[in-house]
């Protein structure tokens, strides 16, 4: 086969135990004695340096990435407090490369994608290159700017997915993991090329809401004006709030009310989330709404959520092509989460219905997700996301 997976999960309360007991279970359950790369999602109360150092001192100098999460996701369940790892081993037509990037937001930011661009590639001079799976802090001022940089060097059409770091709702600090270290203000990733065989879905199930609208004045991820007037307005006239409301309530109508951004040719909305409501009435999103854009105000159920959590799965299958899936990566946004509440188990429960019984489950709720809009022509141009679940298979 041309990767084998080994997993562990731990909900220990002590994470130096609980790490080693991830570990143990995952080397019992890869079939190989090669391991090449390790994969690690993790609570709040795991990301500190003792973990990554005793998870080096057990599987020895292997390549690893990760990142924090507000929960980590495995074909057991959904928890809160816990350490998930994946080791793969892979045939030797499958290259890959790692690569990490630090201090992102002290130079511009799309400087930082074009690096860890340049770092990835490095060795793939003649190789074919596949895929790239990234992860950055959930906290970075402009993950659309990030995105561009990388595929700058990488190719507008080159497939990416990914996702940003999350906290525990506090939205004070995320982490990333890259070998033995522990990051914040940072982004790593794998670069794969040779004969990779993957598949990627995404959607969101939020549908549009109301007459559209056109961005009048923007720059990167600020809104100035939205059909000429202060861009508040749009949602001051919709939900009937003042001001001191709309900041009060400003969770929940970012993840309820985000805006959809047409996209000429795509199938789906890209959507944003509201960071900020500034006091003269410019939005501040959680990603880039370019200039004279066409955009919607959306609404989510949970039953269109749930929806969307079937079609994206499908079209990760589908892509495929018939071969094997041995795993899946989840990446799903923390929006999701929220909205679905207590059926939030029921998203991972239609992933696994869908699944055959041996194909693992790894994922972690995100605070933005990167992955190509249209996913079934996967050579699309990768986007920032916010609401969306990502699923990338890999075949055997």
């Amino acid at each position: 086969m041309a990767i084998q997976i080994g997993m562990g999960l731990s909900t220990k309360r002590d994470s130096l135990k609980g790490t080693q007991e991830a570990v143990r279970q995952a080397r019992l359950n890869l079939q190989s004695q090669k391991i090449d790369l390790a994969v690690v999602f993790s609570s709040l109360d795991f990301a500190h340096v003792t973990v990554f150092r005793t998870i080096n001192n057990l599987l020895g100098p292997v390549p690893l990435i990760g990142c924090s999460s507000l929960a980590i996701i495995s074909e057991q369940g959904i928890f809160k407090h816990g350490l998930v790892i994946m080791l793969l081993s892979f045939s030797e037509d499958i290259y890959f490369n790692t690569a990490c990037v630090k201090e992102i937001n002290v130079k511009p930011i799309a400087d930082a994608g074009r690096e860890l661009a340049e770092k990835l590639l490095y060795g793939f001079r003649g190789i074919r290159r596949d895929l790239g799976m990234i992860f950055s802090d959930g906290l970075i001022s402009d993950g659309s700017s990030f995105i561009t940089g990388l595929q700058e060097k990488l190719g507008m059409s080159f497939p990416l997915a990914g996702a940003s770091a999350s906290d525990n709702l506090a939205f004070k600090r995320t982490y990333l993991y890259f070998n033995e270290e522990v990051l914040s203000d940072a982004a790593c990733g794998v670069l794969w090329g040779g004969k990779l065989n993957f598949g990627l879905g995404i959607k969101h199930g939020w549908k549009p809401l109301g007459k559209p609208h056109r961005v009048t004045k923007s720059t990167d991820n600020m809104v100035y004006e939205i059909d000429n007037a202060p861009a508040v307005n749009m949602y001051k006239e919709y939900l009937a709030y003042d001001l001191a409301k709309l900041r009060r309530e400003l969770k929940y109508i970012s993840i309820f009310y985000p805006i959809g951004i047409y996209l000429a040719g795509e199938d789906e909305y890209l959507l944003r989330n509201i960071l900020l409501i500034q006091d003269n009435g410019s939005l501040i999103f959680q990603g880039n709404v370019p200039q004279d854009s066409r955009i919607r105000l959306m609404i989510g159920t949970k039953e269109s959520c749930l929806a969307a959590t079937s079609q994206a799965l499908n079209e990760a299958k589908n892509a495929l092509l018939g071969r094997q899936l041995r795993c899946v990566f989840i990446f799903d946004s923390v929006s999701r989460y929220m909205l679905l509440g207590r059926q939030a188990k029921k998203e991972l429960e239609i992933i696994k219905e869908n699944l055959d019984k041996d194909t693992l489950i790894i994922g972690l709720y995100t605070y933005g997700e990167q992955a190509p809009l249209k996913a079934l022509n996967y050579q699309g141009r990768t986007y920032f996301h916010n609401q969306t679940i990502t699923i990338l298979g890999l075949g055997g």
